[in-house]
């Protein structure tokens, strides 16, 4: 399979694609004329944000979209589609942020953010969340767009259904040892700064334990450690 390189990315939603062309409008349609200054007859790479990758040739230009003819297209595989990454929200929005966006970066598509019993941070900044992932996939030239599905506190992702790992330093199963199904749903919980309460620990229960190093990691290398393993895992 054909993996770009060396190009600028663009994003337009599903809907935009009809038959052999695709419109683009928004922030999208301002970078691409404003910023790049692209022009009539000037290729372009379009992704749906659901596994393809467009190459389109712009036919139209105005002042608030533009067309282009689909010339070809390319269909990549969501490697962790069935993986979610529960995130606390960190006291530290930067270092929040941080993790999300390289973790979009290494493909993760599914994330779950929650609210710990320590927990400090309380704000939900969605829609900023939704454009640093956005950004994120177009710059790693990936085309399945990150998604954050809902907001909810620890206990209620104990409830959905699927395998939860959750990191503790002494666990004794290791996460580089862990076996994945395709069938399955895996739910990787991480701990807020200080970790997650001995109460959702015990809520868990120490089946769900796994050590992802042997020394402890501030929560947001955790998670974007984490990311990591199982890129490699996945070679």
């Amino acid at each position: 399979m054909a993996y770009l390189s060396n190009i600028e990315l663009y994003y337009s939603p599903p809907d935009s694609f009809n038959g052999n062309s695709v419109k683009v409008s928004g922030d999208e349609f301002l970078h691409l004329s404003r910023v790049m200054r692209h022009k009539i007859d000037d290729v372009i790479f379009i992704t749906d944000g659901c596994g393809k990758i467009f190459t389109c040739k712009i036919v139209e230009l105005n002042k608030t979209f533009l067309s282009a003819e689909i010339q070809s297209f390319e269909t990549y595989q969501n490697k962790f589609k069935n993986i979610y990454f529960c995130i606390p929200k960190l006291k530290n929005p930067e270092r929040f942020e941080f993790a999300l966006e390289k973790c979009a970066e290494l493909g993760i598509t599914n994330f779950i953010i929650f609210e710990s019993l320590r927990t400090v941070a309380k704000s939900n900044k969605v829609e900023r969340w939704e454009k640093l992932l956005l950004s994120a996939m177009k710059q790693s030239l990936r085309s399945y767009m990150p998604k954050i599905h809902s907001i909810i506190n620890f206990k209620s992702i104990l409830e959905l259904d699927g395998v939860k790992i959750l990191f503790e330093q002494n666990a004794e199963k290791k996460l580089n040892e862990m076996n994945y199904a395709d069938d399955k749903l895996y739910y990787f919980i991480f701990g807020p700064e200080g970790g997650l309460d001995k109460k959702e620990i015990e809520l868990a229960g120490t089946d769900n334990l796994f050590q992802l190093t042997e020394n402890r990691l501030r929560s947001e290398t955790a998670i974007v450690f984490a990311a990591s393993q199982l890129n490699i895992t996945s070679l």
